[in-house]
């Protein structure tokens, strides 16, 4: 990976690298996840939460994200919320197995208060309970970065990042 690129106006070029999506549908919400790499920065792997379009007749909604980054573990409540709320390390233990659980054992309560109290109604809980073997598989299987794109950002945010 490369240092972020600066520009004139105060912003960086923020290097992105990103693998191929993997996907699990269970309980009723749909998961995509994938490894990436921010700059120099952190990484790790980012989970996004959808409904599942095979049990709705609306379009799928993207409801949470999760960011289980090395350094700065994190998930964004609802997915388009660019604050982020920490996974704090010292409460909650390793980011991925706190993620996991609450997924499995509280999804329901996590995509309600995310807004989205008709598709939480619809998430089967017994499925969810079940799908924690299947959920860490789906981490262990994810493809290393190959695709990189750039982001602009403020330079001072990046300052405060390293």
């Amino acid at each position: 990976m490369t240092e972020a690129i600066q520009e004139e106006n105060g912003k960086v070029q923020l290097e992105i690298r990103k693998g191929p999506d993997a996907v699990l549908s269970l309980g009723g919400l749909q998961f995509v996840a994938c490894r990436r790499e921010v700059d120099t920065i952190d990484g790790g792997i980012t989970l996004i939460v959808w409904s599942d379009p095979e049990n709705s007749e609306d379009e799928a909604l993207e409801l949470l994200r999760f960011d289980f980054f090395r350094n700065r573990p994190h998930y964004h409540s609802p997915a388009s919320n660019r604050s982020e709320i920490q996974i704090d390390p010292e409460q909650h233990g390793d980011g991925q197995v706190w993620g996991i659980d609450q997924l499995t054992t509280s999804a329901r309560e996590l995509v309600a208060a995310a807004g989205f109290d008709q598709v939480a109604a619809k998430i089967e809980g017994s499925a969810l309970a079940g799908g924690r073997i299947a959920m860490k598989t789906l981490f262990s299987e994810l493809a290393e970065p190959t695709e990189i794109s750039y982001f602009e950002v403020d330079a001072k945010l990046l300052t405060g990042l390293r």
